[in-house]
């Protein structure tokens, strides 16, 4: 009870002085936020990476020939071989992969731009694009050029209200008819907006931002709406050996070198190729991020020990302005440890206002950095343990520096306090 009537009396003190207590505040303040807003975009991206990668296509690779190169040349299905050795040299295990050739396209007469995919594809490609069963079974090596397997809205651009197994179609210009084998689930509005870039394309910053930074690094736009159209019918790729666009997915914090590793690979086969995957998440996913840590935590440290150099200087120079306090408190029977916890109560007050502050600045600025982030996925989490830590140092150091005010307030003469006055 003591202790709750000590820390009341210095809350009430420091709310009568508020212009004080905003300068004593700052360097808790900051430096809490500064702790805990880098952790907060880190943690809650890599969980959103984690929980959604097939979603946000994290972990996923294409690749299609580099047409503007001199060494341009086709992608064929023995490249698929050479992917896979890459991977395997990369230390890690593919979670998929295929390739396609767009086959054929058929417009919609009544839905200008409105496309049918056609897609001849090798085994494994639904997988390697990150699609999931809604019913029936993926190609397989036996199937013939009659079967196909189709995505959640070719029914509806067919005029069907839904497509089973076993069902036929024939899309326009195709020359027979498909029996269809399988039928996609349909995949989250978040994944139909994500590019292989893993930006978010109906972000209001996309166009703004993304757009002019993607040519700014000499990425141009590719035309594959037909990924994000969920109107694709996948039929083996019969009598050709030509690939448009190979498809890889592996563990997402190597997305990044395992692109690396197969360009490398294909640049010994003198074939000059196209890497897209995501920027953003590979970079938030890898170690590479953590050697920001020691940045991190230099400047935590600089903020909370400014502030405790002001909160030291502002509390030994209370501690000359309140003798006539002091002094009454000492003749109505205050002792000296009494004085010194009151002071030491005001420091504790101030560090965990401070810290709370600073953990709201710091959750409010890494939610303003996500909402201005157009890569999708991007998002905040509040770090617990990070948090506890940043408010723990916070509260110790702003103990520290109120303790040498507080023996100078004890160790004074209450007698020349009241003589002074």
């Amino acid at each position: 009870m003591r202790w709750l009537a000590v820390l009341a009396a210095a809350l009430r003190r420091l709310r009568q002085r508020p212009v004080r207590t905003f300068l004593l505040l700052q360097g808790t303040i900051w430096g809490v936020a500064v702790a805990v807003f880098p952790s907060a975009v880190i943690q809650g991206t890599r969980e959103a990476a984690r929980q959604e990668g097939r979603v946000l296509g994290a972990d996923r690779v294409s690749m299609r020939a580099d047409t503007t190169s001199s060494a341009a040349a086709v992608l064929v299905r023995d490249d698929l071989r050479t992917v896979r050795a890459a991977v395997r040299e990369e230390g890690t295990a593919l979670r998929g992969l295929g390739g396609a050739r767009v086959a054929r396209t058929v417009p919609d007469p009544e839905q200008p731009g409105t496309l049918l995919t056609v897609l001849e594809c090798v085994v494994g490609t639904e997988v390697a694009r990150g699609h999931t069963l809604a019913a029936g079974r993926w190609l397989a090596p036996a199937d013939g050029p009659t079967r196909c397997v189709v995505e959640a809205g070719v029914a509806a651009w067919l005029g069907r209200a839904a497509l089973t197994p076993g069902d036929r179609i024939q899309p326009a210009g195709w020359p027979h008819e498909l029996e269809v084998v399988g039928v996609c689930a349909p995949r989250p509005a978040q994944a139909l907006r994500t590019n292989d870039l893993g930006f978010d394309l109906e972000h209001p910053l996309y166009k703004k931002v993304g757009v002019p930074l993607l040519f700014a690094m000499g990425i141009l736009p590719v035309p594959d709406d037909w990924k994000r159209s969920e109107r694709c019918v996948h039929v083996p790729a019969e009598g050709t050996d030509e690939l448009h666009w190979i498809f890889l997915r592996v563990e997402p914090a190597l997305v990044g070198d395992v692109a690396n590793r197969i360009r490398d690979r294909m640049t010994d086969a003198d074939k000059s190729v196209v890497m897209l995957y995501p920027l953003v998440l590979p970079l938030v996913m890898g170690e590479k991020v953590e050697r920001f840590d020691a940045v991190n935590l230099a400047m935590f440290l600089a903020c909370l020990l400014m502030g405790a150099v002001v909160m030291m200087n502002l509390g030994l120079l209370s501690a000359l302005t309140r003798a006539r306090e002091i002094a009454i408190r000492r003749t109505e029977g205050a002792t000296k440890a009494d004085i010194a916890l009151q002071f030491l109560a005001e420091g504790l007050m101030l560090a965990l206002v401070g810290a709370g502050l600073g953990c709201v600045l710091g959750m409010g600025l890494a939610h303003l950095r996500a909402s201005l982030e157009p890569v999708a996925g991007f998002t905040w989490t509040f770090p617990v343990r990070e948090a506890l830590v940043a408010v723990s140092v916070a509260v110790v150091i702003g103990l520290l520096a109120s303790l040498l005010p507080a023996l100078r307030a004890a160790s004074q003469d209450p007698v020349q306090g009241l003589a002074d006055e």
